[in-house]
């Protein structure tokens, strides 16, 4: 069995392998104001009219995958702070001689982050390319057609995936071998085979978003820049390509998702170093054990921090919200102030 940490002897003789708690309740916090991201999301969507346009249906989209995400890590960190700490050594040492099965509650967790993250990596890549050749083509490049296309592509390929891996038995308990106080690869198969359905199933795909999303990036930048040598020129300047000035913010998503993501990245990286090299160096443990509470925050906290990218930092979507909260408290709205105003300075 591949661990992170010594596996004891015997039964006897082991000693706690629990995550502290303060990683739990990070996880379980990150969750919870991911959930309240996701929701201000969508209803910046529903409610705020002058900010609807496909840019902001495909943010939906990765919303959901992000959403489901965050949910599944709260469903995980409460099925690890509910456990019993002798029942989990015991199913540590268990699993080391047998590695077959695991609870239904880790398996449908497992199975749900798995597909809910490659989705999510697959959507934000999609975002920056929309954005990217939206500015080539100058009119709205996503059509929907494409946005049909997407959602098999976005949706499918990592049920496919997802599915191929539960059904290879790889699914499971993974006794926070590169992740938290959540479930994903059976810590108990050969360190080849974890590697291999790691990689597969989320790392893989983790790392070709963050390069193909800097290149999106870089590419709409370049774009922007090529036009201002010539004239003055706003993000939003022509309707025709369904963007706002605002929208600018979305190729900055990659900027999101990077830094939230890095930290378990580089504890996949390290568990592969110690696997091929069979180095279990106390530094590289004490690096582990530092990258474990950010990635506790930062796997689950992707919608969070897009709601404040793209709500509370997004001048229009902020105004529309705040008058919806407004009208919903009976107050008047911004505008109605304004004329209230106006009319008792004209009397």
């Amino acid at each position: 069995m591949w661990n992170n940490s010594s596996f004891p002897a015997d039964i006897d003789s082991a000693v706690s392998i629990s995550l502290p708690d303060s990683v739990v309740i990070l996880t379980t916090i990150s969750s919870v104001l991911s959930v309240v991201g996701a929701i201000t999301i969508f209803l910046s969507y529903l409610v705020v009219s002058e900010a609807r346009n496909s840019t902001r249906l495909l943010l939906v989209h990765v919303t959901v995958a992000d959403l489901i995400t965050c949910v599944g890590t709260f469903v995980g960190s409460i099925r690890y702070f509910l456990r019993n700490e002798d029942d989990y050594i015991v199913k540590e040492k268990t699993l080391a001689i047998n590695c077959t099965g695991t609870d239904n509650v880790c398996l449908v967790q497992s199975f749900v982050n798995t597909f809910s993250a490659m989705a999510s990596f697959f959507w934000t890549a999609i975002i920056m390319l929309h954005i990217l050749m939206t500015l080539h083509k100058m009119e709205d490049w996503t059509n929907r057609w494409k946005i049909v296309a997407f959602n098999i592509l976005s949706w499918g390929i990592p049920l496919a995936i997802t599915i191929a891996a539960a059904a290879e038995g790889a699914l499971g308990e993974d006794f926070s071998i590169s992740t938290g106080p959540w479930c994903w690869i059976k810590g108990c198969l050969s360190p080849t085979t974890v590697i291999m359905w790691m990689s597969v199933t989320g790392k893989f795909w983790e790392v070709l978003t963050y390069l193909v999303s800097m290149l999106f990036y870089l590419g709409s930048k370049y774009l922007i820049w090529r036009r201002t040598r010539t004239q003055t020129y706003s993000f939003g300047e022509n309707s025709n390509y369904n963007l706002r000035d605002e929208d600018q913010l979305y190729t900055m998503i990659f900027l999101v998702l990077v830094p939230l993501r890095i930290f378990g990245t580089i504890r996949f990286f390290i568990a592969v170093h110690k696997s091929i090299s069979n180095d279990n160096l106390v530094i590289f443990n004490h690096i582990d054990h530092v990258l474990l509470y950010f990635q506790s925050v930062g796997d689950s906290g992707q919608a969070f921090c897009n709601a404040i990218l793209f709500c509370l930092k997004d001048r229009v979507v902020r105004r529309g919200l705040l008058e919806r909260l407004r009208r919903f408290c009976g107050r008047p709205t911004y505008g109605e102030s304004e004329r209230l105003l106006s009319n008792n300075y004209v009397s």
